[in-house]
């Protein structure tokens, strides 16, 4: 996947005004800065909106929902760093970012917490993002919620999905952004999550792999050592027959 994190064209731009109990967020050629001060979850998704020239989309209702954050100082984040810092934070507060036009730069913010009237996920599975190991483990630093799947040559997927679910097990109850992991067949693990959790689990894997491929068979010695005196025995012959030549 290849998305361009747009920076701003201007100078400077004040992308969220200032209040009486905090400063502007401010957009520059040096990156985004959040003040120190109250924020509100509404305008840390404005400000970075402001900033990467993209569209994230909420209901209202959900995001004022979700309690703020206190800075002591200010914060001032990249184009990269800004993206990664909105999705720590929403994660935080049971949010996710989901594309729905990532070309177009259109995003949707939703809840994670379960509805209460079905006792499911608000969330479908279908809405989560599919990114390829190589996509998520160039940036292993965000947390987006990611599916991939991970093909593995020498183990059984089946054996690490297991591995891998007791393991996850031992976070406590499952929650909305904690990794699973299932097998769909013997050669591949299918993975679920937040990416930078994902990140590491890949990388896991890809160890546990590479060691479970079989050792090349050593050679006989026995047989080696017979060819080795074998050449010597024949290079011993025409050494004296060069000699019995040369007199």
């Amino acid at each position: 996947m290849a998305v361009l994190l747009a920076l701003p064209a201007v100078a400077q731009q004040v992308v969220v005004p200032g209040t009486a109990t905090r400063g502007a967020f401010i957009a520059d050629k040096d990156g985004l800065t959040l003040p120190a001060g109250d924020l509100t979850v509404a305008e840390l998704i404005d400000s970075v909106a402001g900033y990467l020239c993209r569209n994230y989309l909420f209901d209202p209702e959900v995001v004022e929902k979700a309690r703020g954050f206190t800075l002591q100082r200010p914060i001032s984040l990249d184009a990269v760093g800004s993206e990664e810092m909105l999705y720590a934070l929403l994660a935080a507060r049971s949010l996710a970012a989901i594309p729905i036009d990532e070309l177009r730069g259109v995003y949707q913010i939703v809840a994670l917490g379960d509805d209460a009237r079905s006792n499911r996920p608000s969330l479908p599975i279908a809405a989560i993002p599919w990114r390829t190991p190589e996509e998520i483990l160039r940036r292993p630093r965000l947390r987006e919620l990611v599916m991939t799947a991970v093909d593995v040559r020498h183990a059984d997927a089946q054996q690490l999905a297991q591995a891998l679910r007791a393991h996850f097990s031992m976070h406590g109850a499952w929650q909305p952004g904690m990794p699973t992991a299932c097998a769909s067949e013997q050669h591949t693990l299918l993975l679920h999550g937040y990416r930078d959790q994902i990140a590491q689990t890949i990388v896991m894997v890809q160890q546990i792999d590479r060691l479970s491929a079989p050792i090349p068979a050593a050679p006989d010695l026995l047989q080696r050592l017979e060819a080795l005196e074998r050449e010597v025995a024949e290079l011993r012959q025409q050494q004296a027959q060069r000699q019995d030549a040369g007199r």
